[in-house]
């Protein structure tokens, strides 16, 4: 049942104070409406939920105005930076990643690779990986920073040996293309191959269709919202999809001898992961 239906302070003011992810018996929290493709009734359950302070409610409702697709619906970029700076400001780790992507992004707010990294160094100091890779990233293209490749490569390797896929494929770049470190083709080939395996062949080609699938069969007349809380594992996945491609083309310019190397390099290198 729709909540649009009976939505208003006047009900709901005596249950402010209950968790985002905690509803009342027989109603939807503000995830689930999300999760269940209920796009205008889950910006009314998280304005209610976020104006009590609620960071990931806050957030919730920030991915809503700038990521909800198609049908009517009218993003709303002002409210969407508001509430994500909201829940920032309150010191959510996520909350301060999104906002440092924000800005590298350029739509929701103008493009600022220094505010960005301001953003990202919050994160990092609490010891996010995202916010550890996106300094990464940061110095690695000199966005917002002077470029220093040397620095780059510190920051991925920081986080791959935390296990975060997409610092572990950059590293296998910096490995590939000597960025910051002397060229060497078998440690490239061993960190792809330890991101690429996160995910076997099989179970990516299943997400892959699964994901085509739901874009041809999507209605493009209704709101569609139910993915933008998925950010961090599309961008897992993601990664892991351009490891497996990376690796092909590596493959090509190694021996089998080398190959082998790398394989026996990674088996190493796991055990230094923590």
């Amino acid at each position: 049942m729709k909540l649009s239906r009976f939505l208003n302070r006047a009900y709901f003011l005596p249950i402010i104070l209950l968790s985002f992810f905690q509803p009342l018996a027989g109603q939807e929290s503000c995830e689930e409406l999300i999760r269940d493709n209920q796009c205008v009734d889950a910006i009314a359950v998280c304005s209610l939920a976020a104006e009590t302070g609620d960071p990931k409610a806050q957030i919730a409702l920030s991915r809503l105005y700038s990521s909800t697709l198609y049908g009517d619906f009218r993003r709303n970029y002002k409210k969407a930076f508001e509430w994500m700076e909201t829940a920032a400001n309150q010191g959510d780790t996520d909350a301060e990643v999104a906002m440092a992507e924000i800005y590298m992004a350029g739509e929701v707010a103008p493009m600022n690779a220094r505010k960005a990294k301001t953003w990202y160094e919050k994160a990092a100091a609490k010891d996010d990986l995202d916010g550890v890779n996106g300094l990464a990233r940061l110095y690695r293209y000199g966005s917002g920073v002077r470029k220093d490749q040397e620095k780059a490569f510190e920051y991925y390797q920081q986080a791959s040996l935390r296990d975060h896929t997409r610092s572990q494929v950059g590293l296998g770049m910096a490995y590939r293309d000597a960025r910051g470190v002397k060229k060497n083709l078998v440690y490239a080939y061993a960190w792809l191959s330890i991101a690429a395996e996160k995910i076997t062949d099989q179970e990516f080609r299943s997400y892959r269709k699964d994901y085509e699938d739901r874009q041809e069969n999507l209605n493009r007349d209704d709101p569609q919202c139910e993915y933008v809380l998925e950010g961090r594992s599309f961008g897992h996945i993601f990664a892991v999809g351009y490891a497996k491609q990376l690796l092909k083309d590596l493959k090509k310019r190694l021996s089998i001898k080398q190959i082998r190397k790398s394989e026996a390099l990674a088996e190493e290198l796991k055990l230094t992961i923590q």
